[in-house]
């Protein structure tokens, strides 16, 4: 398995007050890691689809090894942060989650997750070796059994740029001119889904975005690239106010961009509300063909079919192998230390994925284009292969291999200095208020200068917390 790796001795050096001691005193109240109590586990994988499938393992385990399971829907990105805060706060961490592991950094960063390398090799011996080297741990060690991985890109609608004759993008001002003649056209779209909401989607799109100006999004780079063991900021005034007048132009052309978040965005794009977005994999072809079956829906299945994915369109000024995409975003299960019944935990997570592909592949299946398997020999595995959504919808799993092979293949990783993995990186991603410069442009209550400037004093202020907690 290849890690990025770092050392969490280094981050915890000089932490004083900060996160560290911060959430090791709120942590306190756990057991030392042997605890038999109930496996509490939070996740945002809760479709009814999942909500069935995990009501019917979780029956099966019970039942099996006597360790009891208690499975709470925790929300998307920027709604489980909040609870597991509270939860922490009141010395009652859960067992385990899922999320991206930027938001766990901050517990991670305390050394108050539970490695689970042991687990992962076991799962890798049914499922193939994790496929990627994005930062899951540090050294030898693992701190995320991961689950899937998440390709960025754009989707559009081809059956409605055959009808108005609108040409692939290949720039931003491509997207927009597109936008513009769908929402002028008298098709029954809007233009463009911008996420307009001050957490979650708007924050990610804004990231890739300044990713496809070629820059990073975080606003951070290498002093010295060659080095790389120093970051300092980098928040070009041009390439920063390009993005963000960007999507205050796209707005223009959108549904009201503050009922636009990562749920949202795909009811949205069921019910045909606008033609074009920026999503993950082929996530939105997956919602519209799972609904369509559901609801024996021809014109949903007309819907996925033209469903088109393609990697984003990058700023004019710019190549398309000059943007700064470094690596595809593992998603995943945590460990929490003190929690009540972490080795419970791991049981469960054992117990799912090494079993057999057959029960690693019901995962992905029930959550349908959401995640690029991280595992090596999933998604080329007869029992995936074969699923049912894949025999309705052969586009499908086409659009999970163009992801995987096209868009990952050769839109990401082609700027070496774009890798910044870091404890500063880990960090600044999980601050929000890139978001909230989207919200503010795109809700006018900021100016796009306003806007740059108010968002560079939060990246300052940002990461000079990062330097001091993280020494």
């Amino acid at each position: 398995m290849t890690r990025n790796t770092f050392n969490r001795r280094e981050i915890l050096t000089g932490a004083g007050v900060g996160i560290a001691a911060s959430v090791a005193g709120c942590l306190g109240g756990g057991s030392d890691g042997g605890g038999d109590g109930a496996v509490h586990f939070i996740t945002d994988y809760h479709t009814d689809s999942w909500e069935e499938l995990w009501g019917e393992f979780k029956s099966e385990f019970e039942s099996e090894t006597d360790i009891s399971m208690n499975i709470e829907e925790g929300g998307m990105s920027g709604t489980q942060e909040g609870r597991l805060a509270q939860l922490i706060q009141a010395g009652e961490p859960p067992d385990a989650n899922t999320s991206t592991f930027d938001q766990v950094a901050d517990i991670w960063e305390s050394g108050q997750l539970d490695t689970v390398t042991d687990t992962v090799e076991s799962i890798e011996a049914v499922n193939g070796e994790i496929n990627t080297d994005a930062f899951l741990g540090e050294g030898d060690e693992i701190y995320q059994i991961p689950h899937g991985l998440y390709v960025s890109n754009f989707q559009y609608r081809a059956d409605i740029y055959e009808k108005l004759g609108l040409e692939v993008p290949e720039t931003f001002q491509d997207v927009l001119d597109n936008a513009r003649a769908i929402d002028e056209s008298d098709v029954d779209a809007r233009g463009y889904g911008v996420a307009g909401m001050p957490t979650g989607k708007s924050q990610d799109e804004f990231l890739v975005l300044l990713a496809s100006a070629g820059v990073s999004g975080i606003g951070l780079h290498w002093k010295d690239p060659d080095a790389r063991e120093e970051l300092e900021i980098h928040f070009p005034e041009k390439e920063v106010t390009t993005v963000l007048q960007y999507m205050k132009d796209l707005a223009e052309y959108s549904p009201d961009p503050t009922s636009i978040g990562w749920s949202e965005s795909l009811s949205q794009w069921v019910q045909g509300q606008y033609a074009q977005c920026y999503h993950l994999n082929a996530w939105p072809v997956g919602i519209a063909a799972q609904t369509a079956e559901a609801e024996d829906s021809d014109a949903l299945r007309g819907l996925a079919e033209a469903t088109q994915i393609r990697a984003y369109p990058t700023w004019s000024e710019i190549d398309a192998d000059e943007n700064w995409l470094s690596a595809p975003a593992p998603d995943g299960y945590h460990i929490f230390a003190s929690g009540t019944n972490p080795d419970g935990a791991k049981e469960w997570f054992e117990w799912l994925y090494a079993d057999s592909m057959e029960r690693t592949v019901s995962f992905y299946e029930t959550d349908p284009g959401r995640f690029l398997p991280t595992y090596a020999d999933v998604l080329g595995s007869d029992a995936f292969r074969n699923q049912d959504i894949f025999e309705a919808h052969p586009h499908l799993l086409e659009k999970l291999e163009q992801c995987q092979n096209e868009i990952w293949g050769n839109h990401y990783g082609s700027v070496d200095e774009a890798n910044i993995s870091s404890p500063e990186s880990l960090y600044m991603q999980r601050q929000w208020f890139y978001g909230e410069m989207v919200n503010n442009v795109v809700t006018d209550s900021m100016s796009v200068q306003e806007t740059y400037e108010w968002g560079l004093s939060q990246l300052e202020d940002a990461f000079a917390d990062a330097q001091e907690q993280l020494g």
